[in-house]
């Protein structure tokens, strides 16, 4: 029971966190902010993260968390490329609370310039998502839907690269990134590139 209620109030904190990210900035959001945002003290923050880089670490694992979640849903009874592309899909900012993930996002990866462990971190994550697009794709070459002539990991950093753009995109400029264009854009590159004429 004590382990559970910790799980839930460390995941409370990283919320907290969160919300301050998203309405103060990284760089603001100290030990103490978080702590106001909890409504507790910063002793009771401390418990459970020893320091600011302990908690945007936990904080930035829980991100990536959502997102495999968020496409293992998305994917589930899509086959071929819609499930390919639905596992895109979910890592973009169709809607108003996506904006909040991707300010996260971009906040944490400004954050690591300059310490090698976060950026190491960021490191693990992007090749955790790459590996799972890779097998996507490995899959869909088996079933002949796309070139057999491609080379998949340089598809999937494209892939990656193309989401990282429209969701840095729409966090600077949300009307430029409407949701159809996001997945037209998304489709668009598939189409055009993986699937053979």
């Amino acid at each position: 029971m004590k382990t559970a209620n910790y799980s839930v109030r460390r995941l409370e904190v990283t919320e907290a966190a969160w919300r301050v990210i998203i309405h103060e900035g990284l760089d603001r959001a100290s030990m103490r902010a978080i702590a106001q945002e909890l409504g507790s003290t910063t002793g009771v923050v401390t418990h459970y993260f020893r320091d600011k880089d302990e908690l945007m670490l936990f904080a930035l694992e829980r991100v990536f968390e959502n997102l495999f979640q968020d496409m293992e849903i998305c994917a589930k009874g899509k086959h071929g490329i819609e499930r390919l592309e639905q596992m895109i899909f979910a890592a973009l900012p169709f809607e108003p609370s996506g904006m909040q993930g991707w300010q996260i996002w971009l906040a944490f990866l400004g954050y690591a310039i300059g310490r090698k462990k976060l950026i190491e971190e960021h490191r693990k994550r992007y090749d955790s998502l790459r590996q799972v697009i890779c097998q996507e794709l490995a899959d869909l070459q088996i079933a002949k839907l796309i070139r057999e002539d491609i080379n998949l990991m340089l598809e999937a950093n494209a892939l990656i690269a193309l989401v990282d753009g429209i969701g840095t995109g729409y966090v600077i400029n949300p009307e430029q990134f409407h949701p159809d264009q996001q997945r037209y854009l998304v489709q668009r590159h598939i189409r055009t590139s993986l699937v053979a004429s």
